[in-house]
């Protein structure tokens, strides 16, 4: 059985996976990941996955870890069918972010799971209970996607509301994922949230620090 493991929060899914693999043999568990040189996982990866899936097992079974799974190229994802769907001493466990750009032909091999953290169970709880929940969505959604500073700057004011941090960091979190910035852009985005955070944890106005994710941002 091969499983999709849909996450918010890839570093926890990946220490997950990390617990999972201990029960393999050490010398049958592998990493795939994109080349540092790539910004896709591209066919040269798979082809390597593969022939490793052919050899045989040191003991019973290969497990293969597709970190970042939705950046798998379309040839990439259409290489791997045939080895999914056959390879009976081959275990395959994706992780990605975003379902969307995984092809239905490789969701229709897996068992797709929604990995769950601590985290998530507390969102869920937040966004239950706050009446700001659908406009904060919102509002990250488009302080992700405008043209303007002008319109990110107008979404600021719910975002950064003391009682609303913990859910737009979330949110800004998951659009920040899914947006097609540079490397370096992302970076400098996720830099700018994680001072948010840490400004949270020490009890700082974490509100001012918005404005260093403005500039980021644009």
């Amino acid at each position: 059985m091969n499983y999709l493991i849909v996450t918010t929060d890839p570093v926890s899914a990946e220490q997950d996976a990390l617990e999972y693999a201990k029960s393999y043999n050490p010398s049958d568990v592998f990493w795939v990941k994109k080349s540092s040189d790539k910004k896709e996982i591209t066919v040269d990866v798979i082809n390597d996955m593969i022939n490793q899936s052919n050899l045989s097992a040191v003991a019973d079974k290969k497990l293969f870890i597709v970190f970042q799974a939705e950046l798998m190229n379309t040839s990439a994802q259409n290489k791997l069918l045939k080895t999914i769907e056959e390879a009976s001493n081959t275990t395959v466990l994706f992780l990605c972010q975003n379902l969307d750009r995984i092809l239905p032909t490789i969701r229709s091999r897996c068992m797709i799971k929604y990995h769950q953290t601590k985290e998530n169970k507390t969102i869920q709880q937040l966004e239950t209970s706050n009446p700001d929940t659908t406009d904060i969505k919102k509002a990250a959604h488009q302080f992700m996607t405008a043209n303007t500073i002008d319109t990110a700057l107008s979404c600021l004011p719910i975002l950064s509301k003391p009682e609303n941090l913990t859910l737009a960091l979330y949110a800004l979190n998951h659009e920040l994922s899914l947006a097609d910035f540079t490397v370096e852009k992302k970076l400098r985005i996720y830099q700018a949230l994680a001072k948010i955070t840490r400004n949270i944890a020490a009890n700082c106005n974490a509100t001012n620090t918005f404005d260093l994710l403005l500039l980021a941002r644009f």
